[in-house]
Parts: structure tokens; sequence; C-alpha cells
């Protein structure tokens, strides 16, 4: 199919698109659609790749809560041995609610609250990634409360280009995230002067998608070489965390992604850079999107198809592909940006594979797939060169396992899908299809 990444988890055999093993129809069939679906061994395939890529230095995979928070994904990264990178006090409670060790938690985010900050320090996790001045000001205060040592980080903005979409890019200087080096080093004197605030290590995280490693080795060395100076300071460094933007290919990229490999020999090179490779530091990376991306796929059935006359001249600013015979087609389906915008919201590429295997010599001819939400903006692709579809057909949107379901919406009163986990060739559901009387639950009725 046009458009869609290899995958060693999702093939088409005897006819039809199984994950690993199992059969996608036979889900479809006892779950209804639109429902997620991961592959809990891609997600194993995963951790055990950045982890052997990681093995220089003593680290921690944090993952990232944000990509994929439902409790049975950070059970299973649980007892693969990862940690947890949060930015909420929701995703604080759902690592201690699947027992993830506060000592294994890192903290993230431009804007904790002082009850996060509160619930973090009583949890005792690793570290809290401080941003401003005044986000120390207030941890400070919070930890003079309670009577407790809070351990921080310094996150800088190293005013690094990752080279990706400006939406997921977080290490330049106009963006919202991190400290100038400036104002991190005008900040050491005070923190190291408190009785409450600890400096036990240096953050950066320059962006998602990173497709090119020299990016993040230019971020690790400024980022290593600052924490050489903190601990000749007197601070007491501990770590480096090197952020995530661990990528994954979605289909649509011109070039292949370097391996994991590649990126953790990025962060060695780096470390040695800052000539901070021989302070025995622990290196954290915060991963989200590539231990869960590739895992999942979005199930969703044809509700239409519908071939519309397009013309171009009518269109201001027109410049759509389209069949020579001027008719638009739309495959409209029963997903949508509801339950999964990162199309509409970053353009993004999702590869796209009708259930049912097409015969080789089917036509294709180009699409868009829309979903059924009043809003232009909702489509999941565009001009897709796609086998003929019909009403009823199943079809997977691919590499849907990360700022999926955790974004869904439920914008036009749509329930929020099933998602269900394939494991030693079994499927279970991890969270039901929510129903409208729980769509309703917490309202006041007239």
């Amino acid at each position: 199919m046009s458009g869609i990444p290899k995958s060693r988890h999702y093939a088409h055999v005897d006819g039809e698109l199984l994950c690993d093993g199992v059969s996608l129809t036979e889900i479809a069939e006892e779950f209804g659609t639109p429902t997620y679906v991961y592959s809990g061994a891609s997600i194993d395939r995963a951790y055990a790749a950045i982890d052997e890529a990681l093995s220089f230095a003593p680290h921690l995979i944090a993952y990232a809560v944000k990509a994929n928070s439902n409790l049975a994904v950070l059970a299973r990264l649980r007892d693969l041995g990862a940690g947890a990178d949060i930015v909420s006090g929701g995703e604080l409670a759902r690592c201690l609610e699947v027992g993830i060790g506060g000592d294994r938690i890192v903290f993230s985010g431009v804007g904790k609250r002082d009850e996060e900050i509160e619930a973090a320090l009583r949890a005792s996790i690793r570290s809290i990634h401080v941003e401003s001045a005044q986000e120390i000001e207030a941890i400070e205060a919070i930890a003079e409360r309670l009577g407790v040592e809070a351990p921080i980080s310094l996150r800088i903005n190293p005013d690094v280009d990752p080279k990706t979409h400006p939406y997921i890019a977080t290490g330049l200087h106009h963006t919202k995230f991190g400290l100038e080096i400036g104002v991190a080093e005008e900040l050491l004197p005070r923190i190291l002067r408190s009785k409450r605030l600890v400096l036990e290590g240096v953050t950066c995280h320059i962006g998602s998608q990173i497709g090119d490693v020299s990016s993040l080795r230019e971020a690790v060395g400024v980022t290593a070489s600052l924490a050489k100076r903190c601990r000749d300071a007197g601070a007491p460094i501990r770590t480096l965390d090197a952020g995530g933007g661990w990528p994954i290919p979605y289909g649509d990229e011109s070039d292949e992604f370097p391996e994991a490999q590649t990126f953790g020999d990025a962060i060695r090179d780096g470390l040695a850079d800052g000539r901070a490779d021989d302070m025995g530091l622990e290196i954290i990376v915060e991963p989200g999107r590539a231990l869960v991306g590739e895992s999942g796929t979005l199930l969703s059935r044809v509700i239409f198809v519908k071939d519309q006359p397009y013309r171009p001249d009518a269109v201001a600013g027109a410049s759509h592909e389209s069949q020579e015979s001027g008719d638009k087609r739309f495959v409209i389906v029963d997903a949508s940006m509801s339950e999964l915008i990162r199309p509409a919201l970053y353009d993004a590429h999702h590869g796209i594979s009708p259930v049912e295997t097409p015969p080789p010599q089917a036509a294709r001819s180009l699409a868009d797939v829309v979903g059924p939400v009043c809003e232009s903006g909702d489509w999941l692709a565009k001009d897709r060169l796609l086998p003929p579809l019909e009403r009823g057909d199943l079809i997977a949107i691919m590499s849907a396992g990360a700022y999926g379901m955790v974004m869904a919406s439920n914008y036009n009163s749509r329930p929020r899908p099933a998602e269900v986990l394939i494991d030693n060739g079994e499927y279970r559901a991890i969270r039901e299809r929510e129903t409208f009387a729980e769509l309703m639950r917490s309202e006041e009725r007239g």
C-alpha cells in the first residue's frame, strides 16, 4: 500500500491484515469500530533497542507518558524496567497506580501547579525539571512547608534546531520551553544556597521526530558542558537527561530514520564533546513515540464512498490533486479527528491499509479518507492512492500507538474508542468503549 511503513508486527497473510498473527477482522467484529489495537511485542522490541543503544552508561528509560497513558501500557513498560517522564498530576497518579516507583519518575513541563509539585514531592520522585526562576521559588516554598528536600534538574533551552515540525520543536530560542544557558548559570548560586533544593541533574529536550542526530549530539554537548560547570561549582550533579525525540517512520519519509543505536552514539559523543564523559553521569532519556507509536493501529469501517464533482476553479487557492474525470473521491469512515487528531493538527501522515488484502491487479485511485465530524478539517488522509473500498470495508490507520487515544476528544458527543492489546497470540480489551451514559455522567440535568 502507498505510504505505509514496513512493520515486523503488521502483515497481510492469507487475504487479511494480521497483527502478530491475530486477525484484525476478528477484533473489529468483537469490539466494534473505531478501536485502537496495540502490539505488545512491538513495545518490547522497541524498548530493547533503546536499552541496548544506551549500554555505554548507567541509564534510565523514562517513558514519556503523554504518548500513550493507558494503564496496561504503563504496566508493560514498568515490567520491562522503564521509569516515567510525566507532565501532569494525572500522569503521576497513573504511574503510581501501576507501581512505577517515585525514584524512577521525572516531572517535566513549563506550568506545574502547586498541588502537582506537592504531590510529586510527597511521592519522592526522582527529579522535577525546572524551567523558570518562578518555578524554582515555588518548589522551594512547597518543600519548606513539607519539610523535605526537592531534587531538581535544570532544563535548558540549547537553541538547537531539531529539523522537525514546528509544533513539536522544543529546543529553539523562541519556544516556551527551558532556560537559556546564561539564565541557568545565573540561578545556580541561588539554588546552591537553598536548604531545600538539590540540583541533581541537567536536562534538555529539543523536540520530537528528530531525523538528524547531529542536532541531538549538539544539544547533549551543550547540556553536558553545563552539567560539568554545575558540578565544579558544588552541585551534586548525577544525571544528564537527553530528553526524547527518538523518531519512528510513518511512511511518508524520503529517507530512512536513524536506528536507535545511532541516537545512543550521538548521546555518548555529545557527552564527550561537553567533556563530561568522565563524570560517571547516569543518562536519562524520555522516549514516548519511539516505544509505542509503531505498536498501534486504529481500526475503522467505511460508512460511505462519495464521488464529488471537483472544480478547482471554483475554490480559491485550490491545488488539490484529483482524478482526470474531475471527481473528488471521499472515503467516509467511522474514525475521525475526535479519535486521531494528528492529521488535522500537524498535517501528519498515517499509512492507510485495507484490512482485507486487495487483489494485486486492483486499480488504485486517489481519495481522501475523512471522518463524520462536522468540520472540513476532519480528515485522516489526503490524496492517497488506494484500492477500491466499499461500504462496510475495514481499514487500518497505521502507526497510531502514540498521540492517538491520549488526544482523543468527545467532540460531536462521540464516545471515545476501545483499546485492545495483543500479546502472545491473544488479545484483550485494556479500555472499554465509552458509552453515551458515561458522556453525560458528570453533567447537571435541567
